[in-house]
């Protein structure tokens, strides 16, 4: 399910690696009128993560959610990706040997692999940790294909909007932490143009960039350099409104 506030009628969906851990906290803070923190019940650790958890669109009853305003948090997928794999491959290291050492060895690929060589061999990578894979699947599967279905969405890269609006309605003053951020910055124009345009083709198809065209507009030129590009410097065309 998404982080819901009953007493506010409100549910909020978002994807792994677009401030979702973040956001919890933040909710949980608005709702109880004190800030989250991690915590123990009879030696069980629980984290921001445990306070909604994050399914599919399509493995959720949206009737439970009926009479709910429905709001999303979406991220610029380049960035988002970029994310993923600092966090989850480098800081985590979700492909180290003794993380996923007999997937590895299954796949023929290096463990704790470098960015190129990640990029390069992007599936098979994904075949050998389901967490990892699930960081990078696209943000429609978690928030659905229709923008229709939600009253707003906002971007993680003006969360300062989120924030306003849920401390407007709660009557609160909560404050947004920043977690999950584990990992090294990397800089997507630091990288080969080979390297970018790679990374693009991966992440086109991602609903965030038809929802916010401006996300699209900084990696253009890319694709229209790329002879093999389908669109140009056009915006990816809008995927077919699928079922929920």
């Amino acid at each position: 399910m998404p982080y819901t506030m009953p007493a506010q009628r409100m549910a909020f969906f978002f994807s792994p690696k677009s401030g979702g851990t973040s956001l919890r906290a933040f909710l949980f803070h608005a709702e109880n009128g004190f800030a989250f923190r991690d915590y123990s019940v009879q030696g069980a650790r629980v984290d921001a993560n445990m306070l909604a958890a994050n399914y599919r669109f399509n493995r959720i009853d949206h009737s439970e959610l009926e009479g709910y305003r429905r709001f999303a948090l979406v991220r610029d997928p380049v960035r988002r990706f970029l994310s993923g794999y600092s966090n989850r491959v480098l800081h985590y290291r979700e492909l180290s040997i003794e993380a996923a050492g007999r997937d590895l060895l299954r796949e023929g690929l290096p463990p704790d692999p470098d960015i190129e060589t990640f990029v390069e061999n992007y599936i098979g990578y994904l075949r050998c940790s389901k967490p990892l894979a699930r960081h990078f699947l696209k943000q429609q599967k978690f928030i659905g294909n229709d923008p229709g279905y939600f009253e707003r969405i906002f971007r993680l890269e003006k969360v300062g909007e989120l924030v306003d609006f849920v401390n407007a309605e709660c009557g609160t003053q909560a404050v947004m932490p920043r977690l999950q951020t584990g990992g090294p910055k990397l800089d997507f124009q630091g990288l080969s143009e080979d390297l970018q345009i790679e990374i693009l083709e991966i992440c086109r198809h991602d609903i965030a960039f038809q929802l916010m065209p401006d996300y699209w507009a900084p990696y253009a030129h890319l694709l229209e350099r790329d002879s093999g590009a389908v669109r140009g410097k056009d915006m990816p065309e809008r995927q077919a409104i699928g079922a929920k």
